[in-house]
C-alpha cells in the first residue's frame, strides 16, 4: 500500500496550531497569563485570559489542566451573561476536541462549534467570530469524511472573508477547500486554491499561520517532484518550530526532509535527517507520540530496505509493526507487515515472510470489506429512507389497501436486511491465502455490480411505488395492484440473484461437493415440477478437491444452463446428473431420456458456445452427443 505519510499540507497537522486570535506566546507571555488569572476578578476579561492560557496548555498538552480551565470560564461567561466569552470558550472547546485523536471526539467538536454560531447569530457577534465556528465545522465534517458539508463551510469562510475584508485566521478555510479539491481528483483547483493560501499567510494577522503556509508550499512542490526546493521551504518551517514551541513538529519536518533527499537519490543526507527526526521522536525535551515513533521507525525501516542494509530494515519495520499493534492501527500495521515481508524474502528466511504477507493479506483485506460495507450500508439507508416515505403515502391515500401494502413494506424491508446481512457477510468472508491476491479483484468488481444493481433496481421500485400513487388517485387500483406485483417479483428476482453470487463468492463453498451439491439442490425441485425423475451421484472423495471462485462460477453456470435446457426442451421422464473423478481428472455427467435434437443446428438455442467457452476458461472441454428420438448426454471434463 503506497501513500505519503508526511505532507505537511494535511490538516491534521494544522490543527495543532490552531489559534482563535492569532497570539503567538512565549514561555514569559504564558506565565504572565497564568499571574493574571491567578489574582484578577471573575469578570470577562478573566474568560477572555482563560480562554488565551488555555490555548497555551493545549499547545504544551496540558490537555486535562486546559479542558477544567475553560470549563470554570464557561460556567464564569454564563453567570456574566457575556455571549462573547461564551462563544469563544465554545470555540475553543470545539478546536480542542479536534485536537484529540480518534473519530470519537468529533461530534463533541462540531457539537461546541454549533453553540459558538448560533450565540453569535443570535447576539450579532462580529463577522471574524462567525469565520471561527463556521470554518471550525467544515474541519470537523472533513476529518468525519463528509466532503460536501465541509466544503461548504469552508466556501461559507471565505465568502466571508471576502464580504468583509478579514485578515485574522482565514488561511484556514482556503488550505481546506484545496484538501477537499485533492480528494475529489480536481488538481489544478486543489492547487490554485494552495496557492491563495499561501499568499494570504502572509498577510494574516495570525502569524501562526506562517508555519501552515510554508508546509503547504512544501507539499504543492513535493507534487511537483520539486524536491530541492520544497527542502529549501522545509529549512524555513525549521525556524519557525523553535518561534512557535512547535519542537514536536520538527520530526514531521526532519522526516519530509529525508523523504526528499531519498527522491533526489542522495542516501547520505536522507538518513542524517532521519536520524535527526529518530533523535526528537526519543529525546527528552517533550513527549513524543506514539504516532510520531511509528511514522520514524517506518521511514528508517524503508531507507535501509531500498539501500539493502537488510537487518537494520528488519529492526525498525518491527518497532513500527509493534507501536502499530499498541495503537491499533491496521493502515500502518500493514504497511509495516509489508515491509518486513520485503525484508525476510530478501534474507532468505521464507517462513517470517509467508508469515507477515499473510497477515498484510488479512489486513488489506479486512480494511476493503470495511469500507465497502460502509458504502453499502450508506446505500441501503437512503434506499430504506425513499421507501418507507412512498409506502406512507400510498397507505394514507388508500385505505382499502392497506394490508396489501402493508406486506409489500415488510417484503421490501425484509429484502432490504438480507441484502445488508448477505452483502456484509461477503465482504466480511475472506478466502483462502493462497488465492486470496488472485480472487481480490473479481471480488471488487462482483461488490461494485453488486451495489449498482442494488442502487438501480431499488430506484426502479420507487418510480414503480410513485406511479402507483398515480394510478390509485385516478381510481385505477386493478392497475395499481398489477404495479405492486411488478414490485414484489423485481424483489425476489434480486433476492435470488443475489443468494447466487454469495454462495458463488463464499469460500466456504470451495470444494467440487458443494457444487455438485447445489446443482442437485437447483434441479431437483424443477424436474420434479415437470414429473422428471432425477438419479444423482457423487464421489465423496470431491470433498478433497478444492477450486478456485472462477472455476467454481463457471462450472455452476455450465450445470446450470444444461439442466434449463433439459427441462424447457428435452419431453423426458428421467434424468442423470453425476460427478465422478477418474485419473485425476473431473468427469461431469448430464444425460437424458427425452427426444433429443440435432447438436448443430441447435447450438445458438442451447446456448452451447457460451457453455463451451466457460469450460474452455476452465481448462477441460465439454461434449455434446444428442440425436432427435435418443435423448441428450452432456459430458465435461477437466482436471480440478
Amino acid at each position: 500500500m503506497k501513500r505519503n505519510r508526511y505532507l505537511l499540507c494535511s490538516l491534521a497537522i494544522l490543527l495543532t496550531i490552531l489559534s482563535c486570535k492569532g497570539q503567538v506566546y512565549t514561555v514569559s507571555g504564558a506565565d504572565s497569563l497564568l499571574r493574571h488569572l491567578q489574582t484578577a476578578k471573575q469578570n470577562d476579561t478573566y474568560v477572555r485570559a482563560a480562554c488565551q492560557y488555555a490555548q497555551w496548555l493545549y499547545r504544551i498538552r496540558e490537555l486535562d489542566k486546559a479542558d477544567s480551565l475553560l470549563k470554570r470560564a464557561e460556567v464564569l461567561a454564563v453567570g456574566l451573561h457575556d455571549s462573547m466569552g461564551l462563544q469563544q470558550v465554545y470555540v475553543h472547546f470545539g478546536n480542542a476536541y479536534l485536537l484529540r485523536p480518534g473519530s470519537t471526539h468529533l461530534p463533541k467538536a462540531k457539537a461546541y462549534f454549533e453553540k459558538a454560531r448560533q450565540i453569535i447569530i443570535n447576539n450579532h457577534l462580529p463577522p471574524s467570530e462567525l469565520l471561527l465556528a463556521i470554518t471550525g465545522l467544515g474541519e470537523v465534517h472533513y476529518f468525519s469524511h463528509q466532503y460536501e458539508p465541509a466544503l461548504y463551510h469552508f466556501l461559507a469562510s471565505i465568502r466571508l472573508t471576502e464580504q468583509y475584508r478579514l485578515t485574522n485566521n482565514v488561511t484556514r478555510a482556503y488550505l481546506g477547500v484545496s484538501e477537499i479539491m485533492g480528494i475529489l481528483g480536481r488538481d489544478k483547483e486543489r492547487d490554485k486554491y494552495a496557492q491563495k493560501a499561501y499568499a494570504i499567510a502572509y498577510h494574516d494577522q495570525n502569524k501562526l499561520m506562517l508555519f501552515w503556509a510554508e508546509g503547504t508550499m512544501t507539499a504543492l512542490l513535493k507534487r511537483q517532484h520539486n524536491y530541492k526546493e520544497a527542502i529549501h521551504h522545509l529549512v524555513k518551517i525549521l525556524s519557525y518550530t523553535d518561534q512557535l514551541l512547535f519542537k514536536s513538529w520538527k520530526i514531521n519536518i526532519y522526516l519530509n526532509i529525508g523523504d526528499c533527499y531519498n527522491q533526489l537519490n542522495q542516501p547520505g543526507n536522507a538518513l542524517r535527517a532521519l536520524k535527526l527526526a529518530e533523535q526528537y521522536a526519543h529525546g527528552k525535551s517533550f513527549k513524543a507520540h506514539d504516532m510520531d515513533r511509528l511514522n520514524v521507525s517506518f521511514a528508517l525501516g524503508q531507507h535501509y530496505l531500498t539501500h539493502q542494509n537488510y537487518r537494520q530494515a528488519e529492526s525498525y519495520f518491527l518497532k513500527s509493526w509493534k507501536i502499530a499493534r499498541q495503537l491499533r492501527e491496521p493502515l500502518d500495521e500493514l504497511d509495516a507487515s509489508e515491509g518486513l515481508s520485503k525484508v525476510y524474502a530478501k534474507m532468505h528466511q521464507y517462513a517470517k515472510a509467508y508469515h507477515f504477507q499473510m497477515a498484510s493479506t488479512r489486513l488489506n483485506d479486512s480494511l476493503l470489506s470495511s469500507k465497502a460495507t460502509q458504502k453499502t450500508r450508506d446505500l441501503l439507508t437512503k434506499a430504506e429512507t425513499e421507501k418507507r416515505d412512498a409506502q406512507i403515502k400510498l397507505l394514507n391515500e388508500q385505505k382499502k389497501r392497506a394490508q396489501f401494502q402493508r406486506n409489500t413494506w415488510i417484503a421490501g424491508t425484509l429484502l432490504l436486511l438480507v441484502l445488508a446481512a448477505a452483502i456484509s457477510a461477503w465482504l466480511l468472508n475472506r478466502a483462502k491465502v493462497r488465492r486470496l491476491r488472485e480472487a481480490q479483484t473479481l471480488r471488487q468488481q462482483i461488490a461494485h455490480d453488486l451495489h449498482d444493481e442494488v442502487g438501480s433496481t431499488l430506484s426502479s421500485i420507487s418510480m414503480l411505488s410513485g406511479h402507483t400513487d398515480t394510478l390509485l388517485s385516478q381510481n385505477k387500483p386493478e392497475q395499481a395492484q398489477q404495479m405492486v406485483q411488478k414490485i414484489y417479483t423485481d424483489a425476489r428476482q434480486i433476492l435470488e440473484s443475489i443468494d447466487e453470487i454469495i454462495w458463488t463468492i463464499n469460500p466456504g463453498n470451495d470444494s467440487l461437493k458443494r457444487i455438485a451439491l447445489r446443482l442437485q439442490e437447483y434441479a431437483q425441485p424443477l424436474m420434479e415440477s415437470k414429473g422428471i425423475v432425477l438419479h444423482f451421484s457423487a464421489e465423496t472423495s470431491l470433498d478433497d478437491y478444492s477450486v478456485s471462485m472462477e472455476v467454481r462460477r463457471n462450472l455452476y453456470l455450465i450445470g446450470k444452463e444444461a439442466i434449463n435446457n433439459l427441462i424447457k426442451y428435452s419431453q423426458a421422464t428421467q434424468a442423470t446428473l453425476r460427478f465422478e473423478l477418474q485419473k485425476d481428472q473431473l468427469r461431469v455427467l448430464i444425460e437424458d431420456n427425452g427426444r433429443g435434437f440435432d447438436a448443430a443446428q441447435a447450438s445458438f438455442r442451447t446456448g452451447q458456445r457460451s457453455m463451451k467457452q466457460r469450460a474452455l476458461a476452465m481448462g477441460g472441454t465439454l461434449a455434446v452427443h444428442s440425436m432427435p428420438g435418443h435423448g441428450t448426454r452432456l459430458q465435461l471434463i477437466m482436471n480440478p
